[in-house]
């Protein structure tokens, strides 16, 4: 854990083929950014969330829920397993299936969300627009968006403002907020 309640505690996650966790240099670096105020008290949704680290850091930080969506049935039973080791089962949800199917059978709205999909995949295409027609995003929301550095970054559309972009090695992040300009965005003046 990159910090909060279980700072420097480490969980053992299984790897599934081709499985890439966020790395805890990542993981510190994008909630330094957002600071406390993006996640204490906040609903979260973690989407492809692979080991559930980004979730399960958010829950260790002060978040109230979250929501985990993960395809691979196997990994949804490691997240739940670490949910349980951290006694926070409670505060959660773990939903298997496809990320864009999943979306109709979630009940908003979310106060941060991240998106790590397998790089290459071209799962973020669409996603904000399905946010957003879902009603999945509160305002204010932060949206943090993890892929390869090396990718076309996301162009903010509808009521998102692009906040920053940031790079650690092959990954870029891009952090963006609903319903805020750059100028009123209360992350920006965080930056």
């Amino acid at each position: 854990m990159s910090g909060g309640q279980h700072r420097g505690r480490s969980i053992k996650t299984p790897t599934f083929g081709g499985l890439r966790p966020t790395s805890e240099r990542v993981r510190a670096a994008v909630f330094s950014i957002i600071g406390p105020d993006a996640v204490e008290g906040k609903r979260v949704l973690d989407l492809y969330a692979g080991t559930g680290a980004l979730g399960i850091d958010a829950l260790s930080r002060g978040a109230a829920w979250a929501d985990f969506v993960e395809r691979d049935g196997r990994r949804c039973k490691a997240i739940r397993g670490i949910l349980a080791q951290l006694a926070m089962e409670g505060n959660a949800r773990v939903h298997s299936g496809q990320v864009k199917k999943v979306l109709h059978r979630l009940e908003g709205p979310y106060d941060l969300v991240f998106a790590d999909p397998p790089y290459e995949s071209g799962e973020l295409i669409g996603l904000l627009d399905d946010l957003e027609s879902l009603n999945l995003v509160a305002d204010e929301a932060t949206i943090i968006f993890e892929y390869r550095s090396r990718a076309e970054p996301i162009e903010p559309t509808g009521r998102f403002s692009h906040i920053t972009d940031r790079r650690y090695g092959d990954t870029l992040i891009t952090i963006m907020e609903a319903g805020a300009t750059d100028a009123k965005s209360s992350l920006s003046r965080n930056i």
